[in-house]
């Protein structure tokens, strides 16, 4: 038999099969890329939304806040459907970028499809008030000191080197925190929780994964700390001559210590593979004092200095 053609037979059959599909190849996509720019003062308030697209913000020596918006979409007249809202009132800046009503057809679309998003590079002076928001992308901050909320639907929230009332939130992502000084509120329902700095407040959870926190020389519960995860491991790294009354428990697992002046119960069973006189622990640290909470559903709790 003489083979004959099939690629546009192929072609040709998969269009009549999908019925009211998009056949789509373009390969590059529609952007387009707008920077917005706000003279302030030395300590401004800024609020940044975008509904589809990372934020990332560093400090700079300027009384300016720039914001550039890189835009994406499928083609133009999406591009043209995300819009960017932006307003001042004295030292407080607000841009918000919404996206398309509609991301167009609805049927199945082959080839290489670029979801309309909206990416936010911001220069912020090193002393501002954030609070960032993004529906579906990572969350990032370096070398700013202030209130700081920090919230991503679906991404990673990260910050490095920030100082004063620090608070994130993801529904599915890790955190990382790295270097921060002052109080820390941090949450996420499904990742891992990554937080080291010198610490005055503590709340780290996390739904589904491990708790890594590292109190440096200089930290000191100003209220209870609470570290809890419902399912992972939680090691805490904590400094000398600490202050606490430590609340450690386990439902599924066991609780180990390195750390000076705290000590697990040894097993009192014969079978040493039994962890159960292990997964609870009460102790007082330093002159004891305010409590530091940690519990895991389901990981072992690691104390170390």
């Amino acid at each position: 038999m003489t083979a004959r053609p099939v690629g546009m037979a192929a072609t040709m059959a998969l269009s009549a099969a999908l019925t009211g599909c998009t056949v789509n190849v373009n390969t590059e996509g529609a952007t387009a890329q707008d920077t917005h720019t706000f003279t302030v003062g030395t300590a401004p308030s800024v609020v940044l939304d975008t509904f589809d697209g990372s934020i990332q913000v560093h400090s700079w020596d300027r009384n300016e806040v720039e914001v550039i918006v890189e835009k994406q979409a499928q083609d133009d007249s999406l591009l043209q459907q995300i819009v960017v809202e932006k307003s001042q009132d004295g030292d407080q800046v607000t841009l918000r970028v919404r996206g398309p009503a509609s991301a167009g057809s609805s049927g199945i679309q082959i080839g290489v499809v670029y979801s309309p998003s909206a990416r936010l590079r911001v220069a912020v002076p090193r002393a501002t008030a954030l609070d960032l928001r993004s529906g579906d992308g990572s969350v990032s901050v370096e070398d700013v000191t202030g209130t700081l909320a920090l919230r991503s639907g679906d991404g990673t929230i990260s910050g490095l080197r920030l100082t004063g009332d620090i608070r994130a939130r993801t529904d599915d992502g890790s955190i990382r925190l790295r270097e921060m000084s002052g109080k820390v509120d941090v949450e996420t329902l499904d990742g891992s929780v990554v937080v080291n700095g010198m610490l005055t407040h503590l709340r780290a959870k996390s739904g589904d994964g491990s708790v890594r926190i590292s109190a440096d020389k200089g930290s000191a519960l100003g209220d209870d700390w609470a570290i809890e995860t419902g399912d992972g491991n939680v090691d805490l790294r904590l400094p000398d001559g600490l202050a606490a009354e430590v609340d450690a428990t386990t439902s599924d697992g066991s609780i180990r210590s390195s750390y000076p002046g705290l000590t697990v119960p040894e097993r009192s069973t014969e079978d040493r593979d039994d962890d159960s006189d292990r997964r609870s622990l009460k102790a007082t640290l330093g002159g004891g004092g305010r409590t530091l909470r940690v519990r895991t559903s389901d990981g072992t709790i690691r104390f170390e200095s």
